[in-house]
């Protein structure tokens, strides 16, 4: 079965949520308020679709278009800390993007690794 452009941007949109929350959950609690906003703004769609460098395009998901945060969370088996579980854990931040070289070749990179120059019988492959 070949997947769509928008079956296949689904996922990404999904871990780009993901990580949103666990940005929010790690700099400040949730408020109650905030646990039963929609999880899926358009806000969100927008920024990414904007973004020359996205490299995919976002869309709402029908399954999940109606979801609060607190229902996502659920979904995703998220549990509430108790007091003091999060004490003494570093919060870490990352760039939003990182530049990427012109040119990598992973023969180059790691010339140890005798496997990345290999490359298999793909007719063979293709048969299966």
């Amino acid at each position: 079965m070949a997947m769509t452009k928008m079956s296949l941007a689904t996922p990404f949109l999904l871990a780009a949520l993901v990580i949103f929350i666990l940005q929010v959950v790690a700099e400040k609690p949730i408020s109650e308020v905030k646990g039963e906003s929609a999880i899926l703004q358009e806000s969100i769609i927008k920024e990414v679709n904007e973004n020359p460098k996205a490299g995919w395009k976002a869309a709402f998901n029908p399954r999940f278009s109606n979801f609060t945060v607190s229902q996502f969370k659920r979904l995703l088996g998220v549990k509430t800390p108790r007091e003091g579980d999060l004490e003494g854990i570093p919060v870490l931040t990352h760039p939003k993007f990182k530049e990427l070289p012109e040119e990598f070749d992973a023969r180059k990179a790691w010339p140890q690794c005798s496997t990345i120059g290999r490359i298999l019988d793909q007719v063979t492959a293709l048969a299966c």
